[in-house]
């Protein structure tokens, strides 16, 4: 008892009450209601009452949530732009709405692993370790974050992936096979950081991903990466005789003071309407506030324009109820 209470008190990453009335549109009285008889009213310690991740997703499946297998590839040649930060703020907001979620940290600046304090010790492994027998490696080698959150943590020895992976045939099903031992572990969400480069890594991802976020910025060379990536992704599909996955673009840094994001903005939407997420990331110091603690947004009972947007993100990427009436700071619906 006191191990579990423990674990409550050190849990960072929960779904209020509150936001459990959002999400679905009724009263947080009505949500005691269905919590209580369900037996799930054993709310986290301290003046925010909600639910553990696991306790949320039985909650969530009574209400209809679906909780589907889904590998996500975070990938632009740029960097700078925002993958890490929408890799790791996704990961924790779908763990409070109950996913089963893993980070596979690919990028050799292993800035994810930085980000939750997990970096890996001497003699860990990581992703250059454990692709080629994932069913005897992985599992044991992922470091955990806390309830049903982990990470499989990256280091410099992840650029030796373009030497490792030089065979086509490991190329294509080196990232696929570590996913999929990972969904045999009943992880619903596998997010992918990966390095701003076309190396090994990123076109084993792409053959992996079921869906790629391609995140931008109002920057020529974010744009220029926009294209690049676009290419790439069609090229390696074609030419490993794999369907193109779900490709999205999300606006990251998006500041409505300066004209150029504004200008950028409606650039996409032109060019990219099919691909363009309905929601931009606005600017915020709370994302730099919180990685300086080692953690994420969501972290935060406090609300904030980067728990705000990043919600609705997270709610779209995964097909879950969204506000009827999205805002529009961005100039769309």
């Amino acid at each position: 008892m006191e191990e579990r209470e423990q674990e409550q008190n050190d849990l960072k990453y929960f779904i209020t009450v509150a936001e459990l009335g959002n999400l679905l549109g009724i009263s947080t009285a009505e949500v005691a209601r269905d919590l209580q008889k369900m037996g799930l009213d054993e709310f986290i310690p301290g003046s925010r009452k909600g639910l553990r991740p696991g306790q949320a997703r039985n909650y969530l499946t009574a209400k209809g949530t679906k909780y589907e297998s889904t590998v996500v590839a975070h990938i632009n040649m740029k960097g700078g732009i925002g993958k890490t930060t929408t890799t790791i703020t996704t990961a924790t907001r779908a763990a409070q709405y109950g996913f089963k979620t893993c980070i596979l940290d690919l990028d050799p600046q292993a800035s994810s692993s930085l980000a939750f304090d997990k970096m890996p010790e001497d003699g860990d492994p990581i992703f250059c370790d454990v692709w080629q027998n994932p069913a005897s490696i992985l599992i044991n080698s992922l470091k955990k974050i806390q309830e049903d959150l982990y990470i499989l943590p990256s280091s410099l020895e992840n650029s030796l992936l373009d030497l490792s992976l030089i065979n086509p045939g490991s190329q294509k099903n080196a990232v696929k096979g570590v996913c999929a031992e990972l969904q045999k572990h009943g992880f619903d969400l596998v997010l992918i950081d990966c390095p701003p480069s076309l190396g090994t890594a990123v076109i084993s991802s792409i053959c992996a991903a079921d869906v790629i976020i391609i995140p931008v910025g109002s920057d020529a060379f974010s744009i220029k990466g926009l294209e690049l990536t676009l290419n790439e992704i069609s090229s390696i599909s074609d030419t490993f005789n794999l369907p193109l996955p779900r490709i999205k673009i999300l606006y990251t840094k998006f500041d409505k003071r300066e004209a150029i994001t504004t200008d950028t903005l409606q650039r996409l939407s032109k060019n990219y309407p099919d691909f363009l997420f309905p929601v931009a990331i606005r600017t915020s110091t709370d994302f730099s506030k919180a990685l300086a603690r080692r953690e994420t947004v969501f972290a935060s009972g406090r609300k904030s324009s980067g728990k705000e947007d990043y919600d609705i993100y997270v709610r779209h990427l995964l097909g879950m109820p969204r506000p009827k009436q999205t805002r529009k700071a961005n100039g769309r619906k």
